[in-house]
């Protein structure tokens, strides 16, 4: 349930940093002729969404005791 969260949370927080370029393919803060094509691009928020799990995975190891154990 952890990393599912996680994993979301790097969607909505990527929303919410780029929600003005995601309003529509053309037109953003920068101008109203500026392309929006790269913020739309699902490896980007996906990418997002990866990072953000992985710090709760290696949280929930350091939770768990198993980090530098051999």
């Amino acid at each position: 349930m952890y990393t599912q969260w996680a994993y979301w949370e790097g969607i909505k927080n990527y929303y919410e940093g780029k929600k003005f370029y995601l309003q529509a393919q053309v037109g953003n803060p920068e101008g109203e002729d500026k392309p929006n094509k790269k913020y739309y691009d699902p490896r980007v928020f996906i990418r997002e969404s990866e990072k953000s799990m992985s710090k709760r995975v290696q949280e929930a190891c350091r939770d768990l005791g198993n980090v530098n154990r051999l």
